[in-house]
Parts: structure tokens; sequence; C-alpha cells
């Protein structure tokens, strides 16, 4: 896209019109204005190129049509950027990786080095996602930060704010030749207040240090995902995670206390975290202070929970960490109808209340994968999947007869009572013959195994072939109808396909984890992804359900946006964007629908 750094400059009046015009032409591409679409839209030929109108704050649907302010090209970095951007960063020999080659550079690596090392910001972990970035910035401080978004402002440069990259949407992956400002430089953890248990840090901090952080100190930090290792916090808040101990603690909504954001013309807001300055920097021997009630004003932070960095961008989070439990149970059970796992979740409510902290459910098939494909486990964690997967004498048919596996884990603060209460569910769970096994983890080694097994899933059952993947919202009742629906539309639509259908996810809140397998094809193909695709959406909407329950929806789900909320909802959205973000810099291209 550097090849088009000239700025459109056309009067209101000219774009007012109806149908397509033509506003001015680069080279032998025609930049044209769809006024009933309030947009402009390049030629689809040409993927380095793009360009969004600003969007206008309308009254009423038919004023949609007309635009507050102008437009303006988007456009990648070049030369003279890169000198500026050294100039702000205090460290731009490890600040900056570009392939824009200028003296400077030419200094550091070699072409190739900086190309294939730029490939892991612009490509997701999954494969899927490839954008074109040659330039990523990696601040230090909210000062950076706030300097290198007031000049994207100015300079009409698309961004796209990135954290640990490992979201399933391509919300952190480039479109096209954005600059990539990543986050990873900024990873302090300033602490943990001792009375209110509120934990600050930088948005860059890895969830998994968080823990480890936060356990040190007696805490228990509420947010775990799978890909805790390398995830970054504000990744997760910016896509609302929601995590296995969503049911037992909520979700950021509630656990967040407080955040820093630079808006994208580099101003700094504090919400409800005081004692920093508009830089960043906490002032000299203060900590820095968030409140569990704070009732001044609009509460600004949650429009940021899970906005996907397109109204700005999160660098500092304080969230809310309770004690850490010093009594932990986990069971694995088993059961041979979905029917029976409705009844094992009102039996652990009834019986376990308070202390349940996750309920987890995973299907036959994706154990099996889980246990073709290695877990990572040790020799009697593998004993253990293989006794799971031994409680049928053979693979029934349909699936919906194969067994059902749950993980079921309580955390409290005395052992004994805890561990009668586990004892009392389970002898229930057998006397009734609702399960038909179960495994109860005697030490802290089999209750890391059996959390083993229920991590694995995701990489396993990778290995398998392409996965279509899908994270969704389901009334309870329904959870497993969705998937095997969508199985038996898809044996007679794609008859010729070999599809597995797997689940896994966190029962007890509704969100089903989805994947649909191709076994032994591992490139994604278009036409299998759309169909798939619109069976998954058709079942889960004709449930009253949600596309994306945890995951977001960045460039792959933001196009269905207007299946699921009406049209006052996406103008009133839009508008938010437009009032954040009025040259539409951040992460253009995704979140809410092009139509918007």
């Amino acid at each position: 896209m550097r090849q088009f750094q000239q700025k459109l400059f056309c009067s209101v009046p000219e774009w007012v019109a109806s149908g397509t015009r033509t506003l001015a032409r680069i080279g032998n591409n025609q930049l044209h204005y769809q006024v009933g679409k309030g947009r402009i839209a390049p030629d689809r030929g040409s993927c380095r190129r793009w360009i969004l109108s600003v969007p206008s704050s309308p009254s009423s649907h038919h004023e949609r049509d007309g635009i507050q302010c102008g437009s303006q090209v988007l456009r990648g970095p070049t030369l003279h950027d890169l000198a500026h951007f050294r100039s702000i960063l205090s460290r731009p020999d490890r600040s900056i990786i570009t392939t824009l080659t200028d003296e400077a550079s030419q200094r550091q690596l070699s072409s190739d080095s900086r190309a294939e090392e730029l490939v892991r910001y612009n490509q997701d972990w999954t494969g899927e996602y490839r954008g074109s970035s040659s330039l990523v910035l990696r601040p230090t401080n909210t000062s950076e930060v706030s300097s290198i978004l007031r000049y994207c402002h100015e300079n009409f440069i698309g961004v796209v704010p990135q954290g640990g990259n490992t979201g399933l949407c391509g919300g952190a992956t480039p479109l096209h030749d954005e600059v990539i400002i990543s986050l990873e430089g900024m990873n302090t953890i300033y602490g943990i207040d001792g009375q209110s248990g509120i934990l600050t840090c930088d948005a860059g901090a890895i969830l998994e240090n968080l823990h480890s952080f936060a356990n040190e100190r007696g805490y228990l930090f509420p947010l775990d995902i799978g890909a805790k290792g390398s995830c970054q916090i504000g990744g997760n808040v910016s896509t609302n995670a929601g995590g296995q101990y969503f049911f037992r603690f909520g979700g950021l909504h509630g656990t967040v206390m407080g955040l820093e954001v630079v808006l994208p013309d580099g101003r700094v807001m504090h919400l409800n975290m005081e004692n920093v300055d508009d830089y960043g920097t906490i002032q000299q021997s203060k900590r820095i202070a968030s409140h569990r009630k704070d009732n001044t004003g609009y509460d600004l932070k949650h429009l940021f929970i899970g906005a996907e960095g397109t109204i700005g961008m999160i660098t500092k989070v304080s969230i809310a960490c309770p004690a850490l439990p010093t009594s932990k149970n986990v069971s694995l059970l088993v059961c041979d109808s979905y029917c029976n796992v409705l009844t094992v979740l009102k039996t652990a409510k009834e019986e376990l209340g308070e202390i349940m902290s996750a309920f987890e459910l995973m299907d036959y098939n994706t154990l099996s994968f889980v246990f073709a494909h290695g877990f990572g486990g040790n020799e009697s964690g593998s004993r253990l999947l293989h006794d799971l997967l031994q409680s049928e004498s053979s693979i029934q048919e349909p699936e919906r007869l194969r067994p059902l596996y749950l993980l079921v884990e309580t955390q409290g603060s005395n052992s004994v009572d805890d561990a009668s209460k586990m004892d009392t569910f389970l002898t229930r769970l057998l006397d009734s013959e609702t399960i038909i096994n179960g495994f109860l983890a005697q030490d802290e080694r089999q209750l890391k195994e059996m959390w083993t097994i229920r991590e694995s899933c995701n990489p396993c059952v990778a290995q398998a072939g392409c996965v279509y993947k899908f994270d969704v919202s389901i009334p309870i009742e329904d959870y497993m109808e969705v998937a095997w629906e969508v199985k038996k539309e898809l044996s007679v639509s794609m008859k010729d396909v070999d599809l597995i259908a797997c689940v896994w996810g966190h029962v007890n809140d509704g969100n089903a984890h989805i994947n649909i397998v191709t076994p032994g094809r591992f490139k994604k193909e278009s036409a299998i992804d759309k169909n798939i695709e619109a069976a998954v959406f058709d079942s889960v909407l004709k449930r009253s359900g949600s596309i994306s329950a945890e995951h977001g929806l960045g460039q792959k789900k933001n196009e269905a946006l207007g299946r699921i909320k009406g049209e006052n909802v996406l103008d009133v959205m839009a508008q938010i964007k437009g009032l954040f973000d009025p040259h539409g810099i951040m992460n253009p291209g995704k979140y809410l629908p092009k139509k918007t």
C-alpha cells in the first residue's frame, strides 16, 4: 500500500449524490463512493489499499447517506514515517521491526531476517489470517503509545493493536499493511493491593505470569484460558475473554476495576485508575489506585472491554482478584447421554453450591483426538485418558449415543468440608446411575493431569486436520443439539467430504466450542468453510443463541453482526466508533460490518 501515499481531498457536495461516483484515479485504480452504503470502497482486486469514510452520527437512518467531515485514504507507513517513529521511541533499535529500508535499519538486520521476524506479527497462530504489514512498533510506555497513535491519527495511517496474537477471529492480524503496535514490551506488574485484592499491570503482561504473581501473594487471578502461556491481559480485556472460571467469578466486565486507555488521537484516559499521569507515569511516592465502587459519571471502561482495539488502545489494567483457595478438588465423569449431563449439572449446583468453580464438557470425538495425538501428559495421565475412553464397550451410532465427559472442579477454604461435599456429590451420581464412570484426583499431580486433558483439546484436534472453529453461546438444554444438527445437515449437503464434529466448552454458561474437522485435509477450503459456517450460524440463531461467546468478532464474524443486532443498535455502534475514532485508523475493516 505504500505506493498510494497521496491524500484524497474532495468536497462533501461531490460525494453526496445518488449511485456510485468515481472520486479519483490513482494509477489504474478508480476509487468509488457508494452513497447508499455510506462507505468508500476500493476495487476488490487491489489487496493493498483500503479507504474508510468517517462514520457519520445521523439522527435518522436516512441521514446516513450524508458525510459529516469528509473522507481519507488510509495508507501504509513510509520511510518518512519510519524516521519519525525512530525519533519518538526511546529504544528504536529494539522497538522497531520493519522491511522498510533506510540506513539505520540496514545496520540492524538483513532484509530476509526482518521479513522473517515480521511473519509472527502478520500471521495469527492458526495460519488462517495473514497481513502484509511492513512495520511493527513495540513501545515501552504509555507516552510512546500516545505519540504513535497521535501521529497515525494525523496522517491517516491504519493501526492494528496486538497482544499475544492468540485470538481465533483474526482481530489482531492486519488486513493490509497497517502499522502493528505490539505491547509485548509493556509487561510490568505494578503490584496487588493487600486489602482490596486489586492487581494492576501493563496491558502486555502475560496471563500466566499474572497467575504466578497473584498466587505467590495469596490471590487467584480470576481469568484462566488455555492460551495463558502466551496471551496478554490487554488482549484478553479487549476481546472480553471468558474462560473456565466465568461461572464462578464472572466476566471481565465485573472483575476489571480500572483501565488506562490511549485514544486514537493520542489522548490518555484513566478510568477508575488514580495516581497515574497522562503519560502513564505513576506519581512519585504513590501507588496506582482503583476502587471497587466509583459512581461518578459514565463508566466508560466498559466501552473498551470487548471493543477489540477499534476505539482505543488499552495500556494498563486493574483487576480484582479473590483470595487463593486453600482447597481444590477435581473429578472427571462419564455420562452416556446429554440428559444425564444436565442432571449432573443440577446435582452439582445443589451439592457443591458456591464452591463449584468449573464445569467443563468434552465429547467422545474430542477425547479420541486427544488420545491419538498425545496430550502432553505423563504415563499415568495417558492411562487415565485410556480408561475414560474405555467407559463404553464400543463406538455407538448415531453420535448422540456416544459418551460425554465432564470435568468438575471445586475451590474453597475448608478442605474437610469441600471433600465431604464432593464425596456426597459423586455418591449421589453413582447411586442414581447418572454417570457410568468417574475419577477423583487424589493429589495435585492428578489434578493437573485432568486439567491437561481438558486444555489439550484445541491443539490435539488441530493435529487431525483442518479445523473450522466456532465459539457460540447456546441455551444449556440445547448445548449438544447444535453440533449434532450441523453434522446431520452437512452429511447430506456435503456427503463427499469426511467431517467429524468435536465439541468442548463451558457447559454451565452455555458456551460451546464447536469444531468441525476434515481429517487428513489441512488446507482450509472456502466452499467448505462457507457451508459449515452457514449451518452452524443458522442452527445457533434459530435457538436465539450468539455466534460469538468469548472469542470476539475480528475479521471472521463482523459481517454476520447484522444477524444478531438490530439496525438501531448498529447505528449507535457506528456513532460510538465515529466519536472515538473519526479517522477510522483503529483496527480498520474489523469488528463492525462494513455497511455500518
